[in-house]
């Protein structure tokens, strides 16, 4: 037997002797059904013409959405079982993170649109043969079958949407392509929406160590021009690329930093996607130095011929996200991260990042989604955007700018 085996054995029967442990502490009572994956459809009650979003710039609006946007919380004896595991294994959970931040749904893709919400993030994963994930070590550890998930999709071909591989894998839609049809159908029905901005991160994360998980395919070029093609396929005519923003200049980040961003009457209707991983940018961008025939812009890059969308997930970096803004960038922050915020209910980041700028405030708890304690990220809005509070005036940008007609 290897080291590498004795260890995996040890990590294994050690995870199941904490569930027995955790199982014998408590009452006993019988499994807990998962969170429901039916939601109702929020009825937009006020549409409204838009006025003055034709002088207004796409980098000139602020929009409100959700982080891992197609997330279902994992059922709670399971959140309660790696919770535990990670007590008993400071060093394992430290690569995996703690448990309890798993603890949050979201409604579906169609819900959220419906409920205002115009950016979101999807996790990717590359799944050429399907079936890779169809079965999560996580089940075989806890000799446990996830009755929500979606085993169907799972075995199809193509790229998978969900957030860790073994651990954490309910999805509002497991199947890439899924969830751009919802997008796509959804737009069908509201021809002249908001500009819809989404953060692609592509993940091929391996567990750490001694935990042996599903192998997973690395993101390389096959992968990029596989990802491209999907989503040319689902949106094609619906898509603003970096080639439409960089148009004649020889740059993307000349274009965006002299000509700028097109208005936001020009981009309704439409779809932009931003690569999150700054590790995968140098891949992405080989051969295509400012992305020209790519789909996604990337998300770093700052000062580089493909510098346009630069991630500040942090938004005690204030003067720098106001400084990239000024700049003519497109920023995304985060709100909240890892519950912590909103489990005390502390307003502080997300009152940072809605001050900040940053074009693209992503959130746990976005509009028509509180934490049971009341938090939640909006602008009290129907719509979830709104004019941009650093670079308009009430002059340049009026509340009907960022409306949305029937």
């Amino acid at each position: 037997m290897s080291v590498g085996t004795a260890g995996r054995r040890i990590w294994i029967t050690a995870s199941l002797a904490v569930a027995a442990l955790v199982s014998a502490a408590c009452v006993p009572s019988p499994p807990q059904p998962g969170p429901t994956t039916t939601t109702t459809t929020v009825v937009d009650p006020l549409p409204q013409t838009p006025v003055g979003d034709d002088t207004v710039r796409l980098n000139q609006i602020q929009l409100a959405g959700s982080h891992n946007s197609y997330h279902v919380a994992p059922e709670r004896r399971i959140i309660d079982l790696l919770v535990a595991g990670a007590a008993a294994f400071p060093a394992i959970a430290g690569g995996l993170g703690d448990p309890a931040s798993l603890d949050y749904t979201h409604a579906s893709l169609p819900d959220q649109l419906a409920a205002g919400i115009r950016t979101f993030e999807l996790d990717v994963w590359a799944d050429p043969a399907g079936g890779r994930f169809t079965y999560p070590k996580l089940d075989a550890i806890f000799g446990f079958r996830d009755p929500e998930l979606d085993a169907a999709s799972l075995r199809e071909p193509g790229f998978k949407v969900f957030h860790i591989a073994d651990i954490d894998q309910r999805s509002r839609c497991a199947l890439l392509e899924t969830c751009l049809s919802e997008l796509r159908t959804w737009s069908d029905a509201h021809p002249g929406h908001l500009p819809v901005i989404i953060d692609l991160e592509l993940k091929d994360d391996v567990l750490p160590a001694p935990l042996v998980g599903t192998p997973v395919v690395p993101f390389a070029e096959a992968q990029f021009q596989a990802l491209d093609a999907q989503l040319r396929s689902s949106l094609g005519d619906r898509l603003i690329t970096p080639d439409d923003i960089r148009g004649a200049a020889s740059t993307l980040n000349e274009a965006i930093t002299t000509v700028g961003w097109p208005s936001v009457a020009a981009a309704r209707g439409k779809f932009m996607f931003f690569l999150d991983n700054e590790a995968k940018r140098d891949a992405y961008v080989a051969g295509h130095p400012t992305l020209q025939g790519r789909v996604l812009f990337t998300s770093s890059g700052e000062g580089q011929p493909d510098g346009a969308f630069i991630k500040v997930n942090d938004p005690t970096e204030l003067a720098r996200i106001q400084s990239l803004v000024e700049e003519g960038y497109m920023v995304r922050t985060r709100a909240d991260a890892n519950l912590a915020e909103a489990n005390a209910n502390d307003s502080t980041h997300r009152d940072l990042a809605l001050s900040s700028g940053a074009q693209i405030v992503h959130s746990d708890f976005p509009p028509n989604e509180p934490h049971r304690n009341g938090y939640v990220v909006t602008f009290g809005t129907r719509v979830a955007a709104r004019c941009n509070p650093l670079n308009t005036t009430p002059a340049s940008c009026g509340p009907l700018a960022v409306v949305e007609a029937a």
